[in-house]
């Protein structure tokens, strides 16, 4: 459960309050359908997300970027999901909305500022580090030092499963989320699915399915555009395919990890181009909509003045004292750096001199904290 009232002022932020449940519950609210003593395991969390009790084994499905409203708004889509419209739960995912900081949380029950999984790039040794891969980064286990749910259950002798195509199985955001479960590769959704069943089959106690291919079409092509809406067609047909092969006694369980917005390329601000905003500083990283500025020494004050004055009402903006209350307790706030920028309506910050034209160019992003990005589903499907 989120663990307090966040007091800072942002309007229209749209945030958890004390105890309402955030992505980091799912894991422990499903482990609790299994048995409440399962190491993680929350009944508690199981009870506010619906999650009953009684299962013999779980089945967890994770489809990146398909967030509560983009799920409401395109109902006529996914049939398979308009049949259970008024089971959807809304909950929230972690700050920043995005996919480094989510499935870690989802993976590890912890909170960003806890994992070091603060965006989809960080500063690091003079430049900038993808926290997706890590190439040329440390270990994911020394970058990201929290137990995972799988960790965890591997210890007590229960298995997991991860499905997942193979390029994922050495990434560094799998080392860092979903260590301690077994990787089973399958490419295609009708092999995921039939990996899945496999598994369940085989009385794999905890299997975990992850459907990426919707938030590629997001931020190739846009939300609602023809891509977009033929991946959700896709994976809504696989799902009535899985649901239907689904052995007695599995409780299935479907989340995301954050939703995605269309940003108007007329509201991006471009650092290079900008010189109050280049000025007094070190590195940017980051993402479009959750900007890491890192200011030279001695300048911090400075440098947080003039993006203010530049940016006015188009941002959240975040000092490095304040960042702890939106991504939790931890050194994540200091990975961050001086400000935690976070764009507001569907504008964005770019930096045109380490992005390529393809990276800014993208329809749809995500990373702040508008409703349309930081509410996920939970649908209790099995």
């Amino acid at each position: 459960m989120s663990e307090r009232a966040l007091t800072l002022d942002l309007p229209g932020a749209d945030l958890p309050g004390a105890g309402d449940p955030v992505i980091t519950d799912v894991i422990a609210g499903a482990l609790s359908s299994i048995d409440s003593s399962l190491p993680g395991a929350s009944s508690q969390a199981g009870g506010t997300l619906g999650i009953e009790a009684g299962a013999d084994q779980v089945l967890l499905i994770l489809v990146d970027g398909l967030g509560y409203e983009l799920i409401q708004d395109h109902l006529g889509h996914t049939p398979t999901l308009r049949r259970v419209r008024d089971d959807i739960r809304s909950i929230h995912t972690v700050v920043p909305s995005t996919t480094a900081a989510a499935i870690t949380a989802f993976g590890t029950g912890a909170r960003p500022g806890a994992t070091n999984m603060v965006g989809f790039s960080v500063a690091y040794g003079g430049g900038v580090m993808n926290l997706l891969a890590m190439e040329g980064g440390p270990a994911p286990t020394e970058w990201q030092p929290t137990p995972t749910y799988f960790e965890r259950l591997a210890a007590a002798d229960v298995s997991s499963a991860v499905i997942s195509p193979a390029r994922f199985a050495g990434s560094g955001l799998t080392g860092a989320a979903l260590r301690g479960a077994r990787h089973v590769p399958a490419e295609s959704l009708s092999d995921r699915v039939s990996a899945a069943l496999r598994e369940l089959r085989a009385g794999t106690p905890v299997v975990y399915l992850y459907w990426s291919e919707i938030d590629h079409a997001g931020h190739s092509s846009g939300v609602g555009s023809d891509a977009w809406i033929g991946c959700l067609e896709e994976f809504d047909a696989g799902l009535s395919a899985l649901l239907r092969g689904l052995p007695a006694g599995v409780r299935t369980v479907m989340t995301a990890d954050h939703g995605m917005i269309n940003v108007e390329h007329s509201a991006l601000v471009d650092v290079a181009a900008t010189p109050a905003l280049r000025e007094g500083v070190r590195i940017v990283a980051g993402e479009t909509r959750a900007v890491h500025v890192h200011a030279q020494e001695g300048h911090a004050a400075d440098v947080e003045a003039r993006w203010r004055d530049v940016l006015g009402e188009n941002a959240w903006i975040l000092s490095r004292d304040q960042m702890g209350t939106l991504i939790g307790p931890g050194d994540g706030a200091s990975i961050i750096g001086d400000l935690l920028v976070l764009a507001r309506g569907n504008g964005g910050i770019v930096d045109s001199r380490t992005q390529s034209a393809s990276a800014i160019a993208m329809p749809g992003v995500h990373g702040s904290l508008t409703s349309t990005e930081m509410r996920i589903p939970v649908i209790v499907l099995s």
